[in-house]
């Protein structure tokens, strides 16, 4: 079903915005206003891994502030579970929580045993995770982390894509600024109130941990967007952002931004339903589909199975780097049954002669999507699907 992560994401904002608002006792309408705000620059319901990654570094937080306060220590067993959980759904999360666990342990706010307790519930949680590999055996595991690690190795950003990252969280940071210098001129914001110290520091690893990504993506400013966005809430509730200025440049740019973003849906659905998903779904049936550098979402869309275990669209460039090419032909020499490619890959040099010559020679073309108004250029949405020849 189209939307499905978008009805995920809104889920996901809707508990955000709930815990929050009890947590941090605000009423619930501004909660839900400037979380808003917050989400359309980081393209919450764009439906990538912050949407449910925020919900449980918030759970986290909560417990770890709750067990604290009760000093209950089943919550630091639970939060260090979830750590390991939401870790693994993207591992910015490290950078955010691990601080976090290490200022309750050195300001003495929580004794070595709940330390050791939190931890315990982390590794219980790694190997729930895990098991199944453990289970499989014949090398599995020692498998799956090699390969984490040559690809973030190769995912990780030059020098000059960090620069831009760099510029391009600082620019959504500068947007903040108002919010940012009413919050940090109460000093007490970090000796003070516990609940307040944790936003605090949850607001400042998010801001490291956003930029230590090296990528400059939307979704990645989600990590610091919501704390900030929960530190503007609270300074409207207690009456020290009782004007409309101080947010009026950040809701000028959402809105711009939301702007953008709705024409793109809009362009984005027409291209869609060229996509033909239905007739891709009943033609492919449970057959494989091989994607060669093509947009992923066709695989989500008409439910197609991929043939090679990478499926997103660059992510063979980026695990292989110069070896791409011939990974590609040894899945090729495989003779998958469906190959996938952007539209006029081979006449724009998306792909390489090797590799456009043997599709050409041992399969047939079943179906082009593009825009016959704009036939010359390639959108995310243009695809060419080809069927090995019988």
């Amino acid at each position: 079903m189209n939307g499905r992560f978008t009805i995920l994401a809104l889920v996901s904002m809707s508990f955000t915005t709930f815990m929050l608002s009890r947590f941090y006792k605000t009423r619930l309408w501004p909660m839900a206003f400037f979380l808003f705000l917050g989400g359309i620059l980081g393209n919450y319901l764009s439906g990538n891994t912050e949407i449910l990654q925020i919900p449980i570094i918030l759970t986290v937080i909560i417990l770890i502030t709750k067990s604290i306060e009760e000093k209950n220590k089943s919550y630091s067993f639970i939060s260090g579970l979830l750590t390991a959980v939401s870790v693994n759904i993207n591992y910015l999360t490290g950078c955010i929580l691990a601080p976090l666990f290490l200022y309750t342990l050195f300001s003495r706010l929580c004794g070595i045993s709940e330390f050791l307790i939190a931890i315990g519930g982390g590794l219980l949680g790694l190997l729930i995770i895990f098991m199944p590999f453990l289970v499989a055996g014949h090398g599995k595991l020692t498998a799956y982390f090699t390969m984490q690690s040559d690809f973030l190795h190769h995912y990780s950003a030059a020098p000059q894509e960090r620069l831009h990252t760099i510029v391009f969280m600082g620019t959504k940071i500068a947007f903040l600024l108002p919010v940012i210098f009413f919050w940090f001129r109460n000093k007490p914001v970090f000796w003070g109130d516990l609940r307040t110290r944790m936003l605090t520091l949850w607001f400042l690893c998010s801001v490291a941990a956003s930029n230590m990504s090296g990528h400059a993506y939307s979704h990645y400013a989600l990590l610091f967007l919501i704390p900030a966005m929960t530190m503007c809430t609270i300074l409207y509730q207690n009456g020290r952002l009782s004007s409309f200025w101080p947010i009026a440049p950040l809701c000028v740019y959402s809105a711009i931004v939301m702007a953008l973003n709705i024409k793109y849906n809009i362009l984005d659905t027409i291209q869609m339903k060229r996509s033909n998903v239905e007739f891709i779904s009943r033609a492919v049936g449970n057959r494989k589909v091989l994607n060669i550098r093509s947009d992923q979402s066709l695989y989500y869309l008409a439910n197609l199975e991929t043939f090679d275990p990478f499926l997103f669209q660059y992510h063979i460039d980026v695990h292989f780097g110069e070896q791409a090419t011939e990974h590609y032909m040894q899945d090729l020499r495989q003779k998958p049954p469906f190959v996938l490619m952007q539209y006029r890959a081979c006449v724009t040099s998306k792909n390489t002669d090797d590799i456009c010559q043997w599709v050409n020679t041992h399969y047939r073309l079943v179906y082009t999507a593009y825009n016959p108004n704009e036939h010359l250029n390639v959108t995310e949405r243009s695809y060419e699907l080809y069927e090995i020849n019988k």
